[in-house]
C-alpha cells in the first residue's frame, strides 16, 4: 500500500491511496477567497461605459470601501455631472466619439483615482451587462414593493462591484392583461400600485434610478392577441394591430402573443408604439422573449430589425437582449452580423437551472465551444449563457421540478466553474438568486456574496478590450480556455468538467505568451510562484481555476529625478528614485519595483535591501505596498525624499500579493528603503513620487517581477507535516501486514 501526497494549487490538500495498485483519486471541494474589501477606497471596474448621442445617461462609478465616500470628476464631457455623494453621473450624452476623464474616490481611510472613457455611439453596451433578474426567485408573481427591497439590496451589496440592471420577468400584466386605448400592455395595478393610469412603470422606475440602478422589464414578442382581436389602432400611426400582428404565428410556450410581420409599415409602427412607451416609462433595459423557435430552428430577423429600428427612435438608449436560446447551438451563430446589429446580448442556450434544466452545465459548455469558433462577434455584443441560479432561490420559484426557499443545487466547485467560464467568456452576468439573502441567509450568502463580488474575475468580465475567449484545449473532460486583457494580459480558465481531481496544464507558448509571466490566481487572489513555462494545476472536480497571466514589468514608473547635485564621493545609492511608481492597477500592490533613480551626481552603491514600504503613502494618498524590491544602482545625487503616495487607481489589485490603498500621486514622508551608505552627492531637490499608469483594464503586470525564491516557511512546515501523515500510515500498514 502507498500513500501519495497531492498540492492542490489554490484549493486545498488531498491525499490520494493507492492500494494493490488501483487509485481510489481525489474529489477536493473548492474554496475561494472570502476576504471582504478592504477599508480604503477603491475604484471597481467597469472603466469604459456606453451611451447614445442625445440621450440620457446614468451609470453610476463601482466603487467599494468605508463609507462615507465621496466622488470628483475632471475632464467629464459637457452635458454630464458626477454626484460627489453617491459617484452616480448623469446628463445627455454628448455627440459620438470617445471621451476620456478621471475619477476620483475618497474616504478617511484613502482615496482612489481612475481613468474612465465615455464611449457615445452606437456601442451601448461595451462590457457585458451586470445585473439581476427576478424570474428565478419569483417567477411572474414579484411586486413592486419586492422589486424596490431586492433593488436596495442589490446597491448595498453588488452595485459597488458594477451590477447595474433591476429587471422584472416576464407576465407583469398579470392577472387581467390591462391594456391602453392602443393594445399596449399596462403594469397590473394589483401587483404594481403605482402604475395608474398610463404612468405604467414610470414612478418604480424614478425609484430604482434614484438608487443609481438600470431599470428593465421583459416582453413577449409580438402584438398582444386580446389588442389584435380588438383591432386597436396603433399610437402615432394610422395601422391597426391586425395590421400588424400574425396569429399564424404564435409562440409553442405562451399563450399571450400572436407574431408581428416586423417587416411591413404596420409591424414597424407597433414596435415604435411599444418602445416609445418603454422610454417614457423610463425602461434602460428590455428583455425580448420567443425570439426563435427551437422546432423550426428559425430566428426572427424582421422582428429583431423592428424593435432595434424602433429602440434607436426613442429618446432613451434602451439595450436590447434576446431570448431564449436554442437547444441546438449550431445553427444561430450564422445570424450573428443580424445579431450584432440589434442586440447587445443573446441567449445562446435554452432555460438554464441547478434542477430539471432544459440546458445544463454541459449544454453550456457545448453552447460555448461553439460560440468560440464563432467569427464575427464584436465588443458590446455578447453570447448570453442564462441567469446564475445561485444562492438562495425563493420565495416564490416557479420552475417545475424545483424546489422552493432552497440553496442552489450547484456545488461550490460547480458554481466557480460556471462563474469562470461566465467570467471569462465573456457572457452577461445576470444574478438569479435573492439578492437579499446575501446577507440575511447564513447558509449560502457569504459564499455567494465572496462568488458574485471577487473583483478580480469580475475585471475579466469587464475588461474594457470586450474581446471573447478562445477555447485553447479539449481534452476529455478537460478544458482551457484564454482571452486578450488590456495592457497586453492574458486570462486563463482552465476547467475539470469530470467526477475526480485532475491536472490541467496550458503551456505559455499555447497561449501566445513569451518569457515567463507574472502568474495571478484569480479566486485565490494571491500571486502564483514557480509557473515558469505553462499553467499546470490540479483542478477539483467539476471545478475550476482562472488566472490573469502579465509581463512582470517595472513596477510603474519612478518619481522625477532629484535636480542635480555636486558630484561627491557616490551619491546616495539605495534609495528608489522619488519612490517606487504605483503598480498598473492603481491599488498598490506588494512590492512594486522602484523606478530608477534621478540623473547625475556621483555613482551610488547598489540600492538597500527593501526597509520599510516604498514611499510611505503621501499625504491625500493610500498607503503604500509591502515591503518594496530594492533598486537599481543609484546614480542620483539626493534620490526622490519624497516617496510619493500610490499611483492613479484605475484597476484590479496588481500581480503582487498584498493590495495597498489606492491613491493619488502626492507627496509624502520619504520612505525608509535604503541601506546603502550615503556619499557626499549634492542634495537634489527631492520629487515627488511619479505615478503608475491607470489602464482601464487594471494591470496586473507591473505589480512586482516574478518572484522565484524558494516557498516559505509555511509551505515547508505543510509539507513536513503531510510527509509525517504518509511515513506514519506506511508504518500502520507495516505493523499490520506483520501480525
Amino acid at each position: 500500500m502507498k500513500t501519495a501526497i497531492s498540492i492542490l494549487t489554490g484549493s486545498a490538500f488531498a491525499i490520494a491511496v493507492w492500494s494493490g495498485g488501483a487509485a481510489r483519486a481525489a474529489q477536493t471541494t473548492m474554496t475561494i477567497s472570502m476576504a471582504a474589501p478592504p477599508a480604503a477606497a477603491r475604484i471597481q471596474p467597469p472603466f469604459v461605459i456606453g451611451a447614445q448621442p442625445g440621450k440620457p445617461v446614468l451609470f453610476t462609478v463601482p466603487a467599494t470601501g468605508q463609507a462615507p465616500l465621496a466622488f470628483t470628476a475632471s475632464g467629464l464631457p459637457a452635458g454630464l455631472m458626477l454626484a460627489g455623494s453617491t459617484g452616480l453621473v448623469t446628463g445627455t450624452a454628448p455627440a459620438a466619439g470617445s471621451y476620456p476623464f478621471t475619477v476620483t474616490v475618497t474616504n478617511a481611510a484613502g482615496a482612489a483615482t481612475a481613468n474612465m472613457t465615455l464611449m457615445s455611439g452606437s456601442n451601448l453596451n461595451p462590457t457585458p451587462a451586470l445585473g439581476w433578474n427576478s424570474y428565478d426567485c419569483y417567477g411572474a408573481s414579484i411586486n413592486e414593493s419586492e422589486v424596490m427591497a431586492q433593488a436596495q439590496a442589490i446597491k448595498s451589496t453588488l452595485q459597488p462591484f458594477g451590477w447595474h440592471y433591476v429587471v422584472i420577468d416576464y407576465r407583469w400584466y398579470e392577472p387581467n392583461q390591462p391594456t391602453d386605448t392602443n393594445g399596449r400592455y399596462l403594469p397590473a395595478p394589483s401587483k404594481y400600485p403605482s402604475a395608474t393610469g398610463s404612468n405604467g412603470f414610470k414612478t418604480l422606475s424614478d425609484a430604482v434610478h434614484a438608487l443609481g440602478l438600470g431599470f428593465g422589464i421583459h416582453i413577449m414578442r409580438g402584438v398582444p392577441r386580446k389588442s389584435y382581436t380588438a383591432n386597436n389602432t396603433i399610437a402615432g400611426s394610422s395601422y391597426t394591430t391586425q395590421e400588424a400582428g400574425n396569429s399564424a404565428d404564435t409562440c409553442p410556450w405562451d399563450d399571450h402573443m400572436y407574431g408581428v410581420r416586423g417587416d411591413t409599415a404596420a409591424g414597424q409602427a407597433w414596435y415604435d408604439s411599444i418602445l416609445a412607451q418603454y422610454a417614457s416609462w423610463g425602461i434602460d433595459f428590455v428583455k425580448i422573449d420567443d425570439m426563435l423557435n427551437n422546432t423550426t430552428k428559425q430566428y426572427h430577423q424582421a422582428e429583431a430589425n423592428a424593435l432595434r429600428m424602433a429602440a434607436d427612435k426613442t429618446g432613451r438608449a434602451i439595450a436590447l437582449s434576446f431570448s431564449p436560446g436554442p437547444d441546438d447551438p449550431s445553427w444561430l451563430p450564422s445570424s450573428v452580423a443580424n445579431l450584432n446589429t440589434n442586440a447587445q446580448m443573446w441567449r445562446v442556450v435554452d432555460d438554464f437551472w441547478d434542477v430539471a434544466a432544459i440546458t445544463d452545465l454541459p449544454g453550456v459548455f457545448r453552447a460555448a465551444g461553439t460560440w468560440q469558433g464563432t467569427s464575427g462577434l464584436v465588443q458590446g455584443h455578447y453570447p448570453d449563457f442564462d441567469m446564475l441560479p445561485l444562492g438562495f432561490l425563493g420565495p416564490r420559484v416557479e420552475w417545475g421540478g424545483h424546489a422552493n426557499n432552497v440553496d442552489t443545487a450547484f456545488t461550490h466547485n460547480e458554481q466557480v466553474a460556471i462563474m469562470s467560464l461566465w467570467g471569462i467568456a465573456p457572457s452577461p452576468l445576470i444574478f438569479g438568486g435573492n439578492p437579499q439573502s446575501l446577507t440575511t441567509r447564513a447558509s449560502s450568502g457569504p459564499w455567494t456574496t465572496a462568488l458574485l463580488t471577487n473583483e478580480e474575475v469580475l475585471a475579466v468580465n469587464q475588461d474594457s478590450m470586450g474581446t471573447h475567449a478562445k477555447r485553447i484545449s479539449q481534452q476529455g473532460s478537460t478544458e482551457v480556455w484564454a482571452r486578450d486583457l488590456s495592457g497586453g494580459r492574458k486570462a486563463v480558465a482552465l476547467f475539470n468538467r469530470g467526477t475526480q481531481d485532475a491536472t490541467v496544464s496550458v503551456t505559455f507558448s499555447q497561449l501566445g505568451v513569451t518569457g515567463t509571466p507574472a502568474v495571478r490566481d484569480l479566486w485565490q487572489r494571491a500571486n502564483v510562484t514557480g509557473m515558469t513555462t505553462g499553467v499546470s494545476v490540479n483542478v477539483a472536480y467539476g471545478g475550476a481555476q482562472m488566472y490573469t497571466l502579465s509581463s512582470p514589468g517595472t513596477g510603474g514608473s519612478g518619481g522625477a529625478a532629484g535636480t542635480v547635485g555636486s558630484g561627491g564621493t557616490g551619491g546616495s545609492g539605495g534609495s528608489t528614485g522619488g519612490g517606487a511608481g504605483a503598480a498598473a492597477a492603481g491599488r498598490g500592490g506588494s512590492g512594486a519595483v522602484a523606478g530608477a533613480s534621478g540623473a547625475s551626481g556621483g555613482a551610488g552603491g547598489r540600492g538597500g535591501t527593501a526597509g520599510s514600504a516604498a514611499g510611505a503613502s503621501g499625504s491625500g494618498g493610500g498607503a503604500a505596498g509591502t515591503a518594496a524590491i530594492a533598486g537599481n544602482n543609484g546614480t542620483a545625487g539626493s534620490v526622490a525624499g519624497t516617496g510619493g503616495g500610490a499611483g492613479a487607481a484605475g484597476g484590479i489589485t496588481g500581480a503582487a500579493g498584498t493590495n495597498g490603498a489606492a491613491g493619488t500621486t502626492s507627496t509624502g514622508a520619504a520612505g525608509t528603503s535604503s541601506t546603502g551608505t550615503a556619499g557626499r552627492g549634492g542634495s537634489g531637490s527631492a520629487a515627488t513620487g511619479g505615478s503608475g499608469s491607470s489602464d482601464p483594464g487594471g494591470c496586473a503586470c507591473s505589480t512586482a517581477r516574478l518572484q522565484r525564491e524558494p516557498a516559505g516557511l509555511a509551505f515547508w512546515l505543510t509539507w513536513l507535516t503531510w510527509l509525517t501523515l504518509a511515513v506514519a500510515l506506511r508504518m500502520r500498514v507495516s505493523r499490520r501486514r506483520s501480525r
